[in-house]
């Protein structure tokens, strides 16, 4: 059944012509991903589904009694609203029932039982109690649990939260009011992976519709049946999650080069054919062979003309690396650091080699913002060392970017920071697709998106050896996220990233560090490999796990065996113990005082299992001897 649809819908920002005849039906049940670029309408046509914005041209349509509920990318509420009221707003009716209630309670209370005071206050319970009035703090405590929200928090100025902390408590509000259509606009930034996972599950199960507009890919493949893709102000559909939608759209547009490409090709030779007859018709006085020139351009122009396929500008450019001699980058020892009553790193040991690609990852406030801005200086540590290799020369990207002089414009940023001269400040900015009156527009006045792109472009042009970029793709569009993995991987230095975009992990990290209660423990691969290894209790306890010496096990030769057999099996077991002793050494990451004592027993079993291979050469020489 239709829930929701647009029909060729139209929007101007003044001469820009955002939305051109979009169309765009959505039926109950579906669960639909919005793509594209920065700035291609997204946000704009999810203000049309709403209902909080109309289009210049074109209708939409809402199913009779459907609610809609949209998630905002910027939440606005007064300064003075508390977690609380945001929440409670969702209820505004049921709470001025209640407050009837409670005057009507007070008057039976000082007049006795006054009849028609009497009924109305039932009336009244009634409404409240058909509408879910008793079941508001359940409701509340509920996605209060499933989004992990701090209880504590709900007495908390919604304006001065986080990020994260206000996109939970809007989902949250949200999700109370459980609408018939979800409208969802990047609904997992600054979430942490628990909440993402959860959201997943929760979307999953729900009975509703949802329409999302995310860069989250892992998210999108796991919630969205349908992709919308907006272009040039045109829907594209496709009838998948998004790796379909990755690769339908690469091979129509292969299938639109190839027609193109076949249909150009004919042109041309049905113009040069053309010619070539009005050529031979003015030799040779014939006006046939004008008229039969005059047929072939029009064929030519009756052609069928399938429209050049879109190439969108690419981001391009490349680090420029500085040489490093040294094996070891990053060195924390002990570190230690307090927020207020709250021990945000406690006693953390790091150590992070060259060319290693390592990803910090852990809820909100677990301290992996923190953790990298104590590797730049930029915040103290109470306790402990913190050591950069001799010939380290570090970029950092914050995961909120800020320049030193807002006012400056896009153009005056580069040349100021990098020292260049205009026409090579133009030429490089063009590279990362600021062009025309883009480079004139103040630095304070960007987008979190062009900020970010900004930045980078000023990073990749210092000579750099360690990147620390805090949630490196937060306000990136796919391609540019697609464009940052391509030159990370050609980025022959270290990085220490902070990210949640599972995608952008599982495709770079080959070892992933968790900060829990204070504490680092580490998991070597991707995010597919942390995933499992959380399965572990031992290996993400907080702590980085004290492995155990292994058990020692009976290696002597059995009494009831000849002497080979039993070398043979105690070179097995011996060997056994080793892979457990390696396997234990991998979990420790760099717990120094663990690794040490596994490190001497290691070199204990591998004496003991040369002794046991020896012994069982000399065996095997004797019994030849013996044969």
């Amino acid at each position: 059944m239709l829930e929701l649809a647009l029909r060729n819908i139209e929007k101007y920002y003044g001469a820009k012509h955002v939305l051109r005849g979009v169309t765009l039906e959505v039926n109950q049940g579906d669960r639909v991903g919005l793509l594209g670029r920065n700035g291609a309408g997204k946000t704009t046509l999810f203000e049309i589904l709403a209902g909080r914005s109309t289009g210049d041209g074109g209708e939409r349509m809402l199913r009779k009694g459907a609610g809609v509920g949209l998630l905002d990318q910027i939440p606005v509420f007064p300064e003075s609203h508390r977690v609380e009221d945001v929440l409670y707003s969702v209820y505004g009716d049921l709470l001025t029932l209640q407050q009837e209630m409670a005057g009507l309670a007070g008057r039976l209370a000082e007049a006795g039982q006054d009849g028609p005071t009497l009924e109305k206050y039932g009336y009244l319970q009634q409404l409240f109690e058909a509408g879910g009035g008793y079941r508001m703090e359940e409701n509340i405590a509920r996605v209060y649990t499933g989004l992990q929200l701090d209880p504590k928090m709900r007495g908390a100025f919604f304006n001065r939260l986080s990020g994260g902390e206000k996109t939970k408590v809007l989902l949250a509000r949200l999700l109370l009011t459980r609408p018939d259509v979800l409208l969802l606009d990047e609904p997992t930034n600054h979430l942490d992976l628990a909440a993402i996972e959860w959201l997943e599950g929760f979307l999953g199960e729900y009975g509703g519709t949802v329409v999302v507009i995310s860069h989250d890919r892992y998210f999108l493949d796991r919630v969205v049946t349908r992709i919308v893709e907006l272009v040039d102000g045109r829907a594209e559909y496709y009838a998948g999650n998004y790796s379909f939608f990755s690769a339908e759209k690469e091979a129509r547009q292969s299938q639109q080069q190839a027609r193109y490409d076949a249909e150009q090709k004919k042109i041309k030779q049905l113009e040069a054919a053309a010619r070539r007859l009005h050529d031979w018709a003015q030799q040779a006085d014939n006006p046939n062979m004008h008229r039969q020139a005059f047929n072939l351009e029009k064929r030519a122009a009756r052609l069928e003309k399938t429209p050049r396929p879109a190439r969108d500008a690419k981001l391009r450019s490349l680090f420029e690396e500085a040489s490093f001699s040294g094996a070891e980058v990053v060195v924390l020892q002990g570190v230690a650091k307090r927020m207020g009553e709250r021990a945000v790193l406690d006693g953390v040991d790091l150590v992070v080699r060259r060319g290693e690609r390592v990803a910090v990852l852990g809820e909100n406030g677990s301290g992996k913002s923190t953790l990298l801005r104590i590797i730049t200086g930029e915040t103290g540590i109470d306790s402990g060392s913190v050591k950069l290799g001799p010939s380290v020369r570090y970029g950092y990207l914050p995961q909120e970017v800020a320049f030193d002089d807002p006012r400056l414009t896009v153009l005056e940023t580069v040349r100021r920071t990098l020292g260049v001269e205009q026409g090579s400040a133009r030429g490089l900015l063009a590279g990362y697709l600021f062009r025309n009156d883009d480079i004139h527009r103040q630095v304070g006045n960007l987008s979190g998106g062009e900020k970010s792109r900004l930045k980078l472009c000023l990073l990749m042009r210092q000579e750099v050896n360690l990147l620390l970029l805090d949630e490196p793709t937060n306000h990136l569009d796919t391609d540019s996220r697609e464009w940052l993995e391509k030159a990370l991987e050609e980025f022959g230095g270290t990085v220490l990233l902070v990210s949640h975009d599972r995608y952008f992990v599982e495709r770079f990290a080959a070892r992933i560090i968790e900060l829990k209660d204070g504490a680092v423990a580490c998991c070597h691969g991707g995010y597919e490999e942390y995933r499992q290894a959380r399965l572990k209790p031992a290996a993400f306890a907080g702590k980085t796990p004290k492995t155990k010496p292994p058990a020692k096990k009976n290696t002597a030769p059995a009494a009831n065996k000849p002497d080979r057999a039993g070398t043979e099996e105690a070179i097995s077991l011996l060997e056994g113990e080793l892979a457990a002793l390696d396997e234990q050494m991998r979990l420790c990451g760099s717990d120094y005082s663990a690794l040490e004592e596994l490190l001497a027993q290691r070199a204990d079993l591998e004496s003991r299992l040369h002794e046991r291979y020896q012994q069982w050469l000399g065996q095997e020489n004797a019994g030849e001897l013996n044969e």
